[in-house]
Formats: structure tokens, C-alpha cells, sequence
């Protein structure tokens, strides 16, 4: 069969040239580089990308050809899009969460009905730029048409909401988003999780594990039964599964690349890549540095930790009008897991950082999954650190305090 040709990145770098992949052409380094913790470097200076900006433009629109929709801010044309030199790759198997109620139907019924009418992307991914919103509304119902795991967590997500929305139901909702949450993760197993990540199914699972990740934080934050040590071992454990579902969207990359979720990869990673520029955490960065029990990596765990949590403060404390004030509430696996292991050791300096997120949180309670959490979340670790460590957490309390 002929192969047919495809656009190639002229101006990529050199290790994504020898590796035959499509180059996304960022400088200093590119996101595949980055990513895959590549040297990368350029054979010499481009103009900026005016060139860059024309491919972009011809990938965009030769992706609304394929999926028929048109991505924000393109406009389609009439080429045709070609896949590239990306390989398959391993699936991935996820633990099993919960156990399915013996009276819930695994048929479709008036609930799932109630729950796909419902259903709203923009209520399950407030953060993301509203030009996005519909783009990836219509790409997410294309992908669960053919993938059965992500259309049944399309409905647990959806029941979850609904069981906070509307109280005098909320044990009808949760049963139905705890069954179907199970059956998805079922249907996954049985079937994605055992062939090769590709072309055809990569978008599916990377829209999969984004919801799945956001049901299980709603289901984090809303518990109350423990005190803040039970909760970080709760937290430990999100941010496991966490990581493993950030591992299908890595060991896809460059399939992802050249899919129709192009466009919320690339937004997404220059989310996690956005400077911080606000001074919120100036003091909490002083109390770092001067930390002396914290090693020079430790140190600098905490910094990036701190790095993440200031873009969101830049945003949701800015005058953000892209509908991005939500960003770091859906990124807890982004810090470095030199971060997460000082949570393992219960080291206050990193616990204290945790409770700059609460407020974080406590800004963000407008969203479903975050409601009363962070304000709960924030005094339970005031009350686990002590007073001894009341001036690590002084403006995160004051802030709260005037709220």
C-alpha cells in the first residue's frame, strides 16, 4: 500500500529530525525533548515562526478535516491530514477503585439518559481557555462513541456533579457515579489497557484519563472522616494513580502529537510551562531558602512546587480574562516527585506548601469538585503543623480569614 506523504517540520530540532518525528520547533527546547528528557538543540537560527505559525495553521485545519470540526481559532481547509512516523505503544492497566452494585443495570437506561443530556464539558474542565470549549466538546463525544470506558466516564463524572448540585439525590447520583466509574475502569482494562496506544484510540484514552483524574480529586476533597494525616495518605495514593495516568499520555506523546487532541496537548504543556510572576509567594520562597533542615534538592523541590502554585495565583488573584483562573487545581501531579516524597516523610515544609494550595483551593471554591475543601483542608493543616508554624502559613490564614 503507498504511503502517503506528510508535512514535514523543516525547522525541527535535530534529535526530533533523527528520530523522525514532527517537531513542534519551541526554543530553547522542544516539548518532545522536554518531555522525553532529550538533548535538543537546532542546526541554526529561524526567522520566528512565521513558518512555524503556517504548519501550526495547516495541522489545525487538517484536523478539523479529519474529525470534521473546526479547531479554535483556524479555519478548515480542503487537505487532508496525514499520520507520521509515530509508533504504537504498550496500553497501560489501572487498578481497579470500587466494586459494581449488583442492582445497577449495566444496559443503558432513563439515568444514563439524564446524565449524557446533562453533560457539559466546561463543568468538568472549568480551567481551560473558553475558545477551547467547544472544539473539545465535540471531539470528546466523537471519541466516546467509539470507545465504550470513556462514554461511561462521561456519565460518572456527570453523575458525581449532579450528586452535589442536588442534594435531596445525591446517594441516587453517587451510587450511579461510583458503578459506572467501576464499569469504565473495567471496560478499560479488558480492552485498552491491552493493545497498542495509536492513531486511532490515543485521543480516547488521554480524554479518559483527564476525567477519570478529576473524578477521583472530587472524590478526595469531599471526604471529612479523617483527620489532615489521613487525608495526606488519601492524597499519597491520588497522586499515584495520578502519575500513572500521566504515564499513558507520556509513553503517547508522540502520537498525541499528530492526533486529533492536538490542540489541548500543546495548550495544555504551555500551561505547566508558564512562568510564575506574581509575589504571593515571596515570603513562603524566603522561608525556603532559609528552611535548615531542607537539602539543597529538597530545596529545590519545593521552589518548583511553589513556581506551580503562583501561576495559579497569578491567574485566579490577576485580571485573567481567558477563563483560565482554575489552572493548578487539576495539576497536583505536575510538581516533582522530589515534592511528593518529603509528603511521604511528613516534612512540615512541604506540608506547609500543601496548605498554600488549600488556599489555592479556597480561592477556587466556585468549581464542583473543590467546593468548602480548601478552607477544611487549610485549618486541618494549621492544626497538624502547629503554632510552632504559624508564620509558614500567615498569609494563606490572614487571606482566609478576610473570606
Amino acid at each position: 500500500m503507498l504511503r502517503r506523504s506528510h508535512k514535514k517540520s523543516r525547522a525541527g530540532c535535530l534529535e526530533c529530525k533523527r528520530r523522525h518525528v514532527k517537531c513542534d520547533e519551541q526554543r530553547p527546547k522542544c516539548i518532545i525533548c522536554t518531555l522525553s528528557e532529550r538533548d535538543c538543540s537546532y542546526a541554526s537560527p529561524t526567522q520566528p515562526s512565521q513558518a512555524t505559525s503556517m504548519a501550526d495553521n495547516e495541522a489545525a485545519s487538517s484536523i478539523g478535516d479529519r474529525v470534521g470540526i473546526s479547531p479554535p481559532g483556524s479555519v478548515s481547509g480542503s487537505a487532508s491530514s496525514i499520520p507520521g512516523d509515530a509508533a504504537p505503544v504498550p496500553g497501560v492497566p489501572l487498578p481497579e477503585l470500587g466494586h459494581p452494585s449488583s442492582y445497577l443495570s449495566t444496559d443503558v437506561n432513563t439515568a444514563h439518559m439524564e446524565l449524557i443530556i446533562r453533560f457539559k464539558f466546561s463543568d468538568h474542565a472549568p480551567e481551560m481557555n473558553e475558545e477551547l470549549h467547544d472544539f473539545s466538546s465535540k471531539l470528546l463525544f466523537r471519541c466516546a462513541l467509539q470507545a465504550p470506558y470513556l462514554m461511561h466516564q462521561m456519565l460518572a463524572v456527570c453523575a458525581r456533579r449532579l450528586a452535589v448540585l442536588f442534594p435531596e439525590r445525591s446517594s441516587f447520583f453517587f451510587e450511579h457515579a461510583m458503578h459506572l466509574q467501576t464499569r469504565a475502569i473495567s471496560i478499560y482494562n479488558e480492552t485498552a489497557a491491552k493493545v497498542q496506544i495509536d492513531q486511532n484510540n490515543c485521543s480516547a484514552l488521554l480524554l479518559y484519563c483527564s476525567l477519570l483524574s478529576r473524578h477521583l480529586l472530587a472524590d478526595l476533597l469531599a471526604k471529612r472522616d479523617t483527620n489532615f494525616d489521613g487525608f495526606l495518605d488519601r492524597y499519597l495514593q491520588f497522586l499515584s494513580i495520578s502519575g500513572g495516568l500521566k504515564g499513558v499520555s507520556v509513553s503517547a506523546w508522540d502520537l498525541l502529537l499528530e492526533s486529533d487532541i492536538r490542540h489541548l496537548v500543546l495548550w495544555a504543556i504551555g500551561i505547566s510551562q508558564s512562568p510564575p510572576l506574581g509575589n504571593h509567594c515571596d515570603y513562603l520562597r524566603h522561608l525556603i531558602s532559609e528552611a535548615s533542615s531542607l537539602d539543597l534538592v529538597s530545596k529545590d523541590a519545593c521552589r518548583k512546587a511553589v513556581d506551580y502554585l503562583q501561576v495559579g495565583f497569578d491567574r485566579i488573584l490577576g485580571n485573567d480574562v481567558r477563563n483560565e483562573r482554575y489552572l493548578m487545581i487539576f495539576m497536583p501531579a505536575a510538581v516533582p516527585s522530589e515534592f511528593t516524597d518529603l509528603l511521604v516523610q511528613r516534612r512540615q515544609e512541604a506540608i506547609a506548601v500543601m496548605g498554600h494550595w488549600a488556599l489555592y483551593l479556597h480561592l477556587s471554591r466556585e468549581v464542583w469538585h473543590v467546593a468548602d475543601s480548601g478552607a477544611h483542608l487549610l485549618k486541618s493543616i494549621a492544626t497538624y503543623l502547629g503554632p510552632d508554624w504559624g508564620h509558614w502559613l500567615s498569609w494563606p490564614l490572614s487571606v482566609l480569614a478576610q473570606n
